[in-house]
């Protein structure tokens, strides 16, 4: 199988020895092109379609981010590896966003840069498989039914022009949607906790656009439905559908309905509704302003259906490093009250702002709780394995629906900070330890199933577990796990594998390693010790 590779560097000698001196064909590269700025590159990636792409991330003209932003748009499956200097630091959380396969250290090693791309090459092998296998499955008509409509939809929110779309549109039984009229679009972020739907994002949204396909709702109106490149669930319904009941008001209540049924309890959601498309090449008009209205649900009541507004366009709500500062310097010395008031003014100013890219506010939130986690560390009220890394506190501040809820979540972790409250903890502490000692031997039994029973975020809870008690969350359940085998290998004839899921473990040889580790000797060793 060959791939292409695609070298972006501003670097001339950089450049070329990425393209020249490396053995690219040995890990299955059969094609490598090169461009020093992220235009170039897209020009090219747009029709030369690279299967693996190194990019520096400064770059003149247009870096590295800003090119895997509108790489991502045209639905790239490109494997972006960066290239990144010691002080491109700040744009770790940009990148991760944009699905970087790794980062590379500058200055390059050689080594290190066959390692990771040959890690790439085996991912896209991968992939490449998968599409495969997929094309294959094609067979089975209406299997493919919701696959084929979310095309579609993809196709009339990005390239309505494309000569593929209108043929395929005349075919009304496998896409339902007429090619000429007019047409509403309804967008709809989707929120969820991995720990209640445990699957990948991908298998959800399959699932999601199964049962919409197959509702009667759906046919009858002649709708479909799709993801867009940032995961929104967009739904394409011929007619012109607004605020009012004069204007179809019911018609998108309905619509929720459907949604609330088929999304369940577990995945949260809001709607926004774009101007009215006056025929399918509008479509992207409206599907942009369905996207604006749907961030505009970040600032207010969470829940309701969201419609253009003329004072919609936001101001950017970019980072304060002074404001950061002062905030870094109120945490070290214990001023909380000071901090909260800096976070309460960062909040009624993001209200003001109304920004529109609510990635770009929810990272300045991710600043302030990046140096709360920096602090904790310092001061021991938190475990840098249990804390949770950067990359996990995004991923909780990720499923955050709204501000308000944003808000409160960066004031949970400066609350670890509050004297006063550490002192009221104790209430909350004889729940988690009641809920360990009651359910620790159950399957899947874990961090997360203890977060969801109190009501904390994971990371909080860990933060906070450890302040309270000066151990970890994980320290305390082992402990548990080893007391309650002692107790259970004092009865002689009870067999060891009942112990073992006694105890919460499946395998009774993994019963044994984690025994010996925590004991100091095996289960075996430890019950002829206590018999005799």
């Amino acid at each position: 199988m060959s791939l292409k590779l695609l070298i972006i560097d501003d670097e001339v000698r950089t450049r070329e020895f990425l393209h020249h001196r490396i053995a690219w064909e040995s890990l299955g590269i059969t094609m490598v092109e090169s461009v020093k700025n992220g235009i170039l590159a897209l020009d090219m990636a747009r029709d030369w379609l690279p299967d693996i792409i190194l990019c520096d991330i400064r770059m003149p003209k247009m870096d590295g981010i800003e090119f895997a932003k509108r790489l991502r748009m045209l639905d790239s499956d490109a494997k972006l590896i960066f290239l990144s200097g010691f002080s491109d630091k700040e744009y770790l959380l940009s990148a991760i966003q944009l699905q970087a396969f790794q980062f590379i250290e500058k200055p390059i090693n050689p080594g290190r840069i066959k390692e990771v791309v040959g890690e790439a090459v085996r991912a896209r092998q991968t992939d490449l498989d998968k599409q495969k296998e997929g094309l294959r499955l094609q067979a089975s008509f209406d299997e493919n039914l919701p696959i084929l409509r979310r095309e579609m939809v993809r196709k009339l929110v990005t390239e309505p022009h494309s000569p593929h779309v209108l043929p395929a549109l005349l075919n009304r039984d496998t896409f339902l949607i007429p090619s000429e009229g007019r047409f509403t679009v309804a967008v709809a972020p989707l929120f969820w906790r991995f720990s209640d739907i445990p699957k990948e994002v991908r298998i959800v949204q399959e699932e999601i656009l199964s049962s919409l396909s197959k509702s009667e709702e759906m046919l009858e109106w002649g709708s479909i439905a799709g993801f867009d490149s940032q995961n929104w669930l967009v739904i394409l319904m011929p007619g012109t559908y607004g605020s009012a009941y004069m204007t179809g008001w019911s018609r998108l209540e309905q619509l929720r309905g459907v949604l609330r049924r088929i999304l369940g309890p577990d995945i949260q959601f809001h709607m926004g509704i774009g101007h009215t498309a006056e025929q399918l090449f509008d479509i992207p008009d409206a599907y942009h302003s369905a996207v604006n209205a749907g961030n505009l649900q970040f600032y207010k009541d969470y829940g309701e259906i969201a419609f253009p507004s003329e004072k919609q366009a936001g101001e950017p709500l970019d980072t304060d490093w002074e404001e950061l500062k002062r905030f870094r310097e109120s945490v070290r010395r214990g001023d909380v009250e000071q901090a909260d008031e800096i976070i309460q003014e960062l909040t009624k100013r993001a209200r003001q702002r109304k920004d529109l890219d609510i990635m770009r506010v929810k990272d300045v939130y991710f600043q302030f709780l990046l140096i709360l986690l920096e602090i904790a560390l310092q001061q021991g009220l938190t475990d840098k394995e249990e804390g949770g890394g950067s990359r996990y506190i995004w991923k909780e501040i990720d499923i955050i629906p709204d501000l308000d809820r944003l808000h409160r979540y960066v004031l949970s972790f400066l609350a670890l900070f509050d004297r006063e409250e550490g002192k009221g903890g104790s209430g909350k502490m004889r729940e988690i330890v009641k809920f360990i000692h009651t359910h620790f031997h159950e399957k899947g039994f874990g961090i997360q199933m203890i977060a969801d029973h109190v009501g904390l975020s994971e990371t909080y809870l860990c933060s906070f577990f450890k302040k309270q008690s000066g151990q970890t969350v994980k320290e305390y359940m082992t402990g548990v796990r080893v007391e309650k085998a002692k107790e259970l290998l004092r009865e002689q004839d009870m067999k060891l594998y009942t112990i073992a899921q006694a105890v919460g473990f499946a395998d009774p040889n993994y019963f044994t390693t984690f025994f010996k580790k925590y004991a100091g000797c095996t289960p075996t060793e430890y019950r002829e010790r206590v018999g005799q």
